[in-house]
């Protein structure tokens, strides 16, 4: 595991993700072509499932601490998400549909807060900063496999795209399973421990853009007891806001946006997965790009761009959706822009979290991406939660226009906000070594 060239260890982490591709789409075709329910239900199993990731993200993390074990829980989450995904077969109703994913998120959560942690402390301190990007595109690799894969699945049975969604989560089930046999023989337990508060410079970033609470690795989360009274400035407790605001903004496009085009436009299974596939592509493509050009113009000023943009995409999209059309040129017109979101997303989320990592002084930055983690969490609970309920009472247009106005009032924090510049910091950081 030492030898940086021996990368079996990866194996079981690209298993799991193609899992997580596979299902991420499954949610609302599950729930509108399946259970055929409202955008309404979308919104509340999206709300509650997410919910649920968040406690037990801190609880498996603060057990895996107390304990001093890593592999363990990365076991426990990987045959644990085969368990609970096999649950399907029994699922007939949107309240035991909503059981099956809350236990999923409860039990998936355990391989979260350790899988980064478990690689870093089998490697050399000198190679982590290689070892996490290694990371971020085997992870965004393994997720565009697995959508991939079920646009394979529903081009070979389009026949039966109403039982197929079922049997979707079965195939993410066993590659789960896989997941779990692998990492029993390739992973080792490291026999030096890491303590999270000593990788305060340390920050992980989704590359792939995900309507649904489930994030793949996190270094930092809150702790629930023997939190340091450190003071957090006013600027980073705007940035913060400014986080929850965006995802909240974010969650309420996104989540109907998929139920629009069933609904409105009739489309497949296999489009909505070829939607989720394109969004997916472009925003691992674009990733290094962005990485690239935040160096060039900065990550505030690439933050402020991305999300000017999106802001005119979204407006752009609930003005077209006035005057809707059914014809292949509509439907193209939205999974294209599905997919330019998808781009946007690697430069809004590296610049996002890179801002406020640049803008954190060492002893508080741990504690700030940890917050930044959680905000993030409830921004999209409550996106969600909102989503349905104002998709049906007003409209998809409508809640396409007031995602729009959410994201807008996040950027106006954004652009009020005057964070010290970088040799400032610099000096804040010399003056207390």
């Amino acid at each position: 595991m030492n030898n940086l060239t021996d990368n079996k260890w990866f194996l079981g982490y690209i298993f799991s993700n193609m899992a997580v591709g596979l299902t991420m789409p499954l949610i609302t075709l599950f729930v509108v072509v399946y259970l055929n329910s409202s955008v309404f239900y979308v919104g509340v199993v999206f709300a509650l499932s997410s919910l649920a990731s968040v406690p037990a993200l801190i609880i498996w993390g603060n057990l895996s601490d107390r304990f001093k074990k890593r592999k363990i829980f990365i076991i426990i989450g990987f045959f644990g998400s085969f368990l609970s995904l096999i649950l399907v077969f029994f699922i007939n109703s949107i309240p035991s549909y909503i059981l099956m994913l809350v236990l999923f998120q409860i039990i998936t959560m355990a391989s979260t807060p350790v899988s980064t942690l478990l690689i870093l402390e089998n490697s050399p301190k000198s190679a982590w900063a290689s070892i996490m990007g290694k990371f971020n595109a085997y992870s965004a690799l393994g997720t565009v496999m697995g959508l991939a894969m079920g646009v394979v699945v529903l081009m070979a049975f389009g026949n039966y795209s109403h039982i197929i969604i079922k049997y979707l989560y079965v195939i993410a089930a066993f590659i789960y399973l896989i997941a779990g046999i692998l990492s029993i023989f390739v992973l080792k337990e490291p026999r030096k421990k890491i303590n999270r508060d000593k990788l305060n410079f340390l920050y992980t970033v989704r590359v792939i853009e995900r309507i649904r609470y489930i994030p793949t690795h996190i270094l930092h989360i809150p702790k629930i007891k023997n939190e340091k009274r450190i003071k957090i400035p006013g600027y980073l407790k705007n940035y913060l806001i400014m986080a929850l605001i965006f995802m909240t903004g974010f969650q309420l496009f996104f989540v109907p946006y998929p139920v629009f085009m069933i609904r409105e436009f009739n489309a497949t299974n296999n489009e909505v997965f070829i939607m989720f596939l394109l969004s997916s592509l472009m925003s691992a493509t674009t990733y290094m790009p962005a990485s690239r050009y935040m160096n060039y113009i900065g990550s505030n000023k690439m933050l402020s761009y991305a999300i000017m943009i999106r802001i005119m995409l979204f407006i752009t999209v609930g003005t077209v959706s006035f005057f809707i059309i059914d014809n292949v040129f509509y439907l193209i017109f939205y999974i294209a822009m599905y997919g330019i979101f998808g781009a946007l997303w690697s430069f809004i989320g590296l610049s996002e979290v890179t801002s406020i990592s640049n803008m954190s002084d060492a002893a508080v930055r741990g504690k700030v991406i940890g917050f930044y983690n959680s905000f993030n969490g409830i921004g999209q609970i409550v996106g969600s939660g909102l989503s349905g309920i104002i998709a049906i009472s007003i409209g998809y247009s409508g809640d396409f226009f007031i995602s729009a106005l959410v994201v807008l009032s996040g950027f106006i924090i954004l652009i009020k906000t005057n964070p010290p510049d970088i040799e400032t910091l610099i000096r804040r950081v010399k003056s207390r070594s």
